[in-house]
């Protein structure tokens, strides 16, 4: 009767294991294709609503955004920024801009003292640099994390590129850390996709 009880008990331990393993692994992969499916939803939506195309600076600056963003342009003094348009989604939980530097420095030098004039009493939580090549057009993408100023982090995600001609082309994209989405990147991605420079 003893043997026969603890035959069952190892049995049915076993059993219980293999189903919390099984049920473990499975809800890793549903949750993983619910998430690429509310992506694959939320970008769709993206697309039907259109974009807005964009052709400044004299035709050499090509690019266009979402038509649901309200979107405005913005004057600079002093020279340097040539063109600057600002966005934020309905939603307001992506902001950004997208801009035009007349620069006479490298890119690389431009974005070492970018990151060292932004470092104030907080550093960055995370900064990751890669390079990147649009439309034969070589670059940096840049994504950080930041404390706000109220408490909490933003997520940017930013990508820089030069024509060889002593200009920067910029798109920059700003999110609260706790309205992150996975998807954005592929959204951005698409903005970016877009630059066309002459």
């Amino acid at each position: 009767m003893k043997i026969s009880f603890k035959k069952h008990y190892a049995f049915y331990t076993a059993a219980v294991a293999l189903a919390l393993i099984l049920t473990m692994t499975f809800y890793g992969r549903i949750s993983n294709t619910v998430t690429v499916f509310q992506a694959n939803i939320e970008l769709e939506k993206m697309e039907r609503q259109g974009y807005k195309s964009y052709n400044v600076l004299d035709g050499t600056f090509k690019f266009s955004i979402p038509a649901s963003w309200h979107a405005w342009e913005q004057k600079f003094v002093g020279g340097e920024i040539v063109y600057h348009l600002n966005f934020i989604t309905p939603n307001k939980k992506i902001h950004g801009f997208i801009q035009a530097w007349k620069m006479d420095k490298p890119l690389e030098k431009f974005l070492e003292e970018s990151k060292k004039s932004a470092v104030g009493p907080v550093d960055f939580k995370t900064y990751s640099s890669k390079e990147i090549m649009v439309n034969r057009n070589k670059g940096f993408l840049v994504q950080y994390e930041r404390a706000k100023e109220t408490e909490g982090y933003y997520k940017a995600y930013e990508a820089f590129l030069e024509d060889g001609k002593g200009m920067i082309y910029r798109a920059s994209f700003f999110t609260d850390e706790k309205d992150w989405r996975n998807y954005y990147p592929l959204m951005y991605n698409r903005i970016i996709q877009s630059f066309k420079i002459k």
